[in-house]
């Protein structure tokens, strides 16, 4: 999860023609947690702070080729501590995804895997953290593939090749580590490492005892409205130190109407240049009303709310004291003002250190986004008569995948094709199965497509007020909502149950 940028027009709008020619995608689509503002806070440190480097398990380069005998080697991480071999401890599998890339903080102290790793000591478990395919690829030691630039570089890059390095794993680490029925195995991530983490419960329940799936959105879907959605719905919210308000929310959303009036006449675009910059013909090329004002004129923290933040209009609260100001002038001056105060500049500082040279054509800012086109979808839009805050009507669905077709060449027909077969084959947020613990935060957009409410008795699920994307799963904070930490506990309690179920036999 890297630092949120302040402002969302900082985004390449343009799907081709990056600085060196290369095609660019919308930074939005570049990781399902860029917005990650949170993650700098208690991260125990990188590879060269005195924690272990990786070691290495030989993986199948295609798990559906049986003639493909191709292999590449896969990085993972280890805290054997407080593990004792022949003890029935249980083993702790921290899955890795799309970013932060994995080192060895994740099995020491991270924004992944935390609710975990500070549990080890109290339950002698062995814990792994397992790095995903491609995303391990700043690391040319651990990439499936020779070159990334190369045609079809990216058709091993999917959830159901990383699940199959899931189950090879696991049967790798029980022989080279000793393990028995005894020790059962428990599947731990967030975001999309979430959605892999309780996929392989369901789809390996003879290799994955349980499984903890933090903010995972299990259901794709082409035209995710309900992520902007959600944003506006969050600016509402009040308890738990979060500090919206319904006043707060209506003017976000009339300032940013009245925006989209303004694009409409010399002199409204006039005003604009004079409250927020630029020149007026600027405003009137739809281009640039998209960057402006279609994702927000400032950065409206949600996924990422971090109550605990310092900086000026870093989050909920500290931005509706200044959109509830009529000091400060009407809604659109407003806004002039926490964007000003966010800052002119779009910055994003990455705090991972690189493992070692990437792979030759490395780029992860296409990775992901390959696997939006290829599986999942997820186009977050400001649709008329939505429930999206900002200027709706720029951010359309079909400005959004563009780049499926410009970069990718995958058509629009193809993507909708595949984000339904994602859906038949996970069985999308209506699955079957057992201890897999669905745990969502309230202020976190991602719970638009999420489990929020238990499915069974077997599939319960916990939802967080007022809490954001995985809160829970970073390192304890004395600043840390109160829900959080509830659902901290809650989460132990619920895995607790789980290893004391009496294993389901399985006939071979």
């Amino acid at each position: 999860m890297v630092v949120a940028w302040w402002h969302v027009a900082a985004v390449i709008a343009a799907c081709m023609g990056g600085v060196d020619g290369r095609p660019t995608v919308p930074r939005r689509y570049r990781s399902m947690s860029w917005r990650g503002g949170r993650a700098s806070r208690g991260i125990a440190g990188a590879v060269g702070g005195g924690l272990p480097g990786p070691r290495f398990v030989t993986q199948r380069l295609d798990h559906f080729d049986g003639a493909n005998p191709a292999t590449w080697q896969q990085a993972f991480y280890v805290n054997d501590t407080f593990f004792k071999p022949g003890s029935s401890a249980p083993v702790f599998l921290c899955v890795g995804g799309e970013g932060p890339p994995l080192d060895a903080s994740a099995v020491a102290g991270s924004v992944h895997c935390n609710v975990a790793v500070e549990w080890l000591q109290s339950t002698g478990a062995l814990m792994f953290a397992l790095e995903h395919r491609y995303y391990g690829c700043h690391n040319v030691s651990a990439c499936p593939v020779a070159n990334l630039s190369a045609p079809g570089a990216l058709r091993f890059l999917s959830s159901r090749q990383a699940l199959g390095d899931i189950a090879g794993f696991v049967a790798f680490a029980n022989d080279a580590y000793g393990l028995s029925v005894a020790n059962k195995w428990v599947t731990w991530g967030g975001s999309y490492p979430g959605m892999l983490a309780g996929w392989a419960r369901l789809k390996f329940p003879n290799l994955i005892y349980a499984s903890v799936s933090s903010s995972a959105p299990v259901r794709a879907e082409l035209d995710m409205r309900g992520y902007n959605d959600v944003v506006a719905e969050a600016y509402a919210v009040s308890h738990e130190g979060v500090g919206g308000s319904p006043a707060c929310r209506a003017a976000i959303a009339a300032g940013h109407a009245r925006i989209g009036e303004l694009f409409a006449s010399v002199a409204g675009r006039e005003a604009l240049a004079k409250a927020f910059g630029q020149t007026a013909a600027w405003y009137a090329d739809p281009r640039n009303q998209l960057k402006f004002a279609g994702y927000g004129v400032a950065d409206f923290p949600a996924q990422a709310n971090d109550p605990a933040c310092a900086q000026p209009m870093c989050n909920i609260a500290r931005i509706c004291e200044a959109m509830t100001n009529e000091a400060l002038g009407d809604e659109v001056q407003r806004l002039a003002h926490v964007r000003k105060l966010q800052g002119q500049a779009a910055s994003e500082a990455d705090h991972f250190n690189s493992l070692g040279v990437p792979a030759p054509g490395y780029d992860d800012d296409l990775l992901w986004p390959w696997q939006t086109c290829t599986e999942f979808g997820f186009y977050q839009t400001c649709e008329n008569g939505s429930e999206c805050f900002f200027t709706q009507g720029l951010s359309t669905l079909a400005e959004e995948m563009s780049f499926c077709a410009n970069v990718f060449g995958i058509s629009s027909d193809t993507v909708a094709q595949n984000i339904a077969y994602t859906n038949e084959y996970y069985a999308s947020d209506r699955p079957s199965g057992s201890r897999v613990f669905y745990v969502n935060g309230e202020v976190d957009p991602w719970h638009a497509n999420s489990i929020n409410t238990p499915v069974s008795q077997d599939l319960p699920a916990l939802y967080v007020d007022g809490a954001s994307h995985h809160a829970w799963t970073h390192p304890s904070l004395a600043t840390d909502q109160q829900s959080v930490v509830a659902a901290r506990q809650a989460i132990r309690d619920e895995v607790q149950k789980f290893l004391a179920e009496e294993p389901i036999a399985f006939v071979v």
